[in-house]
């Protein structure tokens, strides 16, 4: 059953027109003035208000506007006298869904408000589809990807479509690390950089909405009924926070909003809590795989650091040629393992400090098929092998093992296979010096469609030109250690027959 509210000063027609509906089968409650009618407001729920214009205390203007802001999914119908059209048409602007002029006529009455209803019946139906259509897309969008930073946008285009507010922060909870991270921040002028992030020592709701008003600026409280905020929450534990603000031009934040916004956080929250424990597995697997690769380089001092070096030369050429997120993490996984292999490979050969004999040789260039085969065992590293048996190929087929050519070579074995070679050449070997940079350049040049995919050679030496300072790695690497130590002690030496 509807439930409607008759504001209007005089008892006569507010008793008339509060009789007249409830005999047309409507629950009706009467108010003589706006303030009044608030206060009704704060006591029970009302489908449609119907209210005089001219009155004390409060007139009909004033609580349309008020009803705007606080109930902004009640309806309103105006009474208005043949005098006052002009208040009427400003009512209509405001929100008011008809008017009824006075004296009112019980015909006109019935017909006005079972219209207002009706279109009340219409938009709800058309709120709630819209609303499955929404929890729809919620799905699609946080099923889609398990990457954060997509997620996170997909997240932000849906909210910002869907409420039209005038701002929107979104915060992400690290328990491991015991810190708040924002995700991301729209709509004021205090943007803080994506990654933000501060300490949090406790994980109530209080602490956490502190923690996200600092990174986000710590802006005025809005009025309540034009900010919402939820602390985001699965299996009843915190996983961030969610905020959204509307402007005092625009329509508060209603029930059907709320209730909207719940359903949409439970998503958000179960969203970024796999996406952020699948980011730390594969974080975990990263390190592990860069364990492997440095218990496998440390039978060898003088290509320790290699590995990681070589990833992020090929991790950052992949980026720039434009390889896919998927294939970029396969080259991730593929720079730090590709050597593993050597891991079956004799220490006279591999530790030998000068030039390998053909027979020496051809047992290094099993190392490939070596790696690959171990790797077979990891279902989840599957897609790293074609990257680990081929990095050494070459584009004219005189590679190993296979001696494939051309685009036979995965884009990813090609990459790798630039990155591999040149962070051999301008690392120090036990046999040799590294060389400089310009030494390397001109090598990749010479082989560039022979020994190294053209077009990839000449992103990379363009790409470490501008960018080498930034991708070598911040520590210094092992080998140049080992070098400056060995080259120590010649020179000590020398310098004793010299006595």
């Amino acid at each position: 059953m509807y439930h409607i509210l008759v504001v209007d000063d005089d008892p006569g027609v507010r008793d008339l027109c509060v009789r007249a509906l409830r005999l047309f089968g409507y629950q009706v409650t009467g108010a003589e003035n706006g303030r009044v009618a608030l206060t009704r407001l704060t006591e029970n729920a009302f489908d449609l208000v119907l209210t005089d214009l001219q009155m004390p205390e409060m007139g009909g203007i004033s609580l349309l506007q008020q009803l705007r802001q606080l109930y902004s999914d009640t309806d309103v119908i105006v009474f208005t006298a043949y005098g006052t059209f002009e208040t009427a048409r400003e009512a209509l602007r405001l929100g008011a869904a008809d008017y009824l002029t006075k004296p009112v006529g019980l015909d006109d009455l019935e017909r006005t408000v079972r219209r207002a209803l009706e279109w009340r019946r219409v938009r709800q139906e058309k709120q709630r589809l819209s609303e499955i259509v929404a929890l729809f897309e919620l799905s699609k969008t946080f099923t889609s990807t398990l990457d954060i930073g997509t997620a996170v946008q997909e997240i932000m285009q849906l909210l910002w479509r869907r409420f039209s507010p005038a701002s929107l922060s979104l915060s992400l909870l690290h328990p491991e690390d015991k810190e708040l991270e924002i995700l991301i921040q729209r709509g004021t002028r205090r943007n803080p950089p994506a990654g933000k992030r501060i300490r949090i020592s406790q994980y109530t709701e209080e602490t956490i909405e502190r923690a996200h008003a600092e990174l986000v600026g710590a802006e005025l409280m809005l009025n309540q009924g034009y900010q919402a905020s939820i602390v985001l929450r699965t299996h009843d534990r915190p996983v961030g926070m969610l905020q959204l603000s509307r402007s005092p031009g625009q329509p508060s934040f209603g029930a059907d909003d709320r209730t909207m916004l719940a359903v949409c956080a439970s998503q958000i929250a179960a969203s970024l809590e796999n996406i952020r424990l699948y980011q730390q597995q594969k974080e975990q697997n990263l390190q592990t795989i860069a364990a492997l690769a440095a218990a496998i380089e440390a039978r060898d001092p003088y290509t320790r650091g290699h590995s990681e070096q070589v990833m992020r030369y090929a991790v950052r050429l992949a980026e720039v040629v434009g390889l896919p997120p998927e294939h970029i993490e396969h080259v991730r996984y593929g720079a730090l393992l590709h050597d593993i292999g050597k891991i079956g490979i004799r220490d006279d050969v591999l530790l030998k400090p000068g030039p390998l004999t053909d027979e020496e040789r051809e047992v290094m260039a099993h190392h490939p098929m070596i790696g690959a085969d171990i790797l077979r065992h990891i279902k989840s590293l599957r897609d790293v092998i074609p990257m680990i048996e081929c990095h050494h190929e070459r584009m004219d087929g005189k590679g190993y093992p296979f001696g494939k050519k051309g685009l036979d070579i995965t884009p990813e074995a090609r990459i790798l296979a630039i990155a591999d070679s040149y962070d051999a050449m301008t690392s120090n070997r036990a046999y040799r010096a590294a060389m400089s940079m310009e030494q390397a350049f001109h090598i990749l040049s010479n082989g560039r469609g022979t020994q190294w995919d053209s077009d990839f050679v000449d992103v990379f030496i363009s790409l470490i030109t501008q960018e080498s300072n930034e991708l070598l790695l911040p520590h210094p690497r092992s080998s140049q250690l080992a070098v400056n130590s060995l080259l120590a002690q010649q020179v000590h030496s020398l310098a004793a027959l010299t006595k």
